[in-house]
């Protein structure tokens, strides 16, 4: 699969992978960077189906600032089937998040 990279700099659900555009959900790494200088960014990362069932790989984990999440293990899904979303939140004092994803 090609490698995808996403800066994140607002709280929203953001779609990675869309289930049948042709990108792969063969998917070895994904690396998580809170580049925020000041504050811990909350992050969910799933699988969604046609019938907007999640399957999560983490929900509403706290990513510290300066800090990288990298998930290595049981990644790969069908993406003839599934999207990969991703979640971000506003922080509770109105600070956007600021992230760094890196899927290989």
């Amino acid at each position: 699969m090609a490698s995808i990279y996403k800066n994140i700099t607002t709280g929203a659900t953001t779609t990675l992978i869309t289930k049948g555009s042709g990108v792969s959900g063969n998917i070895k790494k994904i690396s998580i960077a809170n580049v925020d200088g000041h504050q811990a960014d909350n992050v969910c990362l799933y699988l969604e189906d046609a019938s907007a069932n999640k399957f999560h790989f983490f929900k509403d984990l706290d990513i510290p600032m300066g800090t990288s999440l990298v998930l290595d293990d049981n990644l790969s899904f069908d993406s003839s089937i599934f999207d990969l979303k991703i979640i971000t939140q506003n922080a509770s004092d109105g600070g956007t998040p600021s992230l760094t994803i890196i899927i290989k």
